[in-house]
């Protein structure tokens, strides 16, 4: 049970964290590339893929890989978000002014949400 006093405190922070995770889904969903897009970009696999996996998939689609993220699934590219997308990246997303590995974590689920709802 959660005395009086904390219970202002938790309610605060549920509210930013729900304010958050809203604000970062809407900023992935602006951020996400149409197929035709050329460039560089953020390329999202499905997490747990070997990042040898995932580079052999940019390489096929015929992409520069710049660098890998600390998670061997995200990756920053230079190539076609259709080619990525049909070699089986998750989704694609612009240059985003946050870290690649918290945009990487919305990323997935935006990518998810979108694959699902045909966004």
């Amino acid at each position: 049970m959660i005395a009086r006093p904390h219970r202002l405190a938790v309610s605060i922070f549920c509210g930013v964290m729900v304010i958050w995770l809203v604000g970062m889904l809407m900023l992935m969903r602006a951020s996400a590339l149409p197929p035709q897009t050329q460039g560089k970009m953020l390329v999202i696999f499905e997490p747990g893929t070997a990042s040898e996996t995932a580079f052999a998939a940019i390489t096929r689609a015929g992409a520069n890989p710049i660098k890998q993220t600390s998670f061997g699934f995200i990756w920053v590219v230079e190539g076609n978000a259709g080619a990525l997308e049909m070699q089986g990246a998750l989704g694609t997303y612009k240059d985003l002014p946050i870290s690649p590995m918290i945009a990487g974590c919305v990323a997935i689920a935006d990518a998810k949400l979108a694959n699902a709802f045909g966004l």
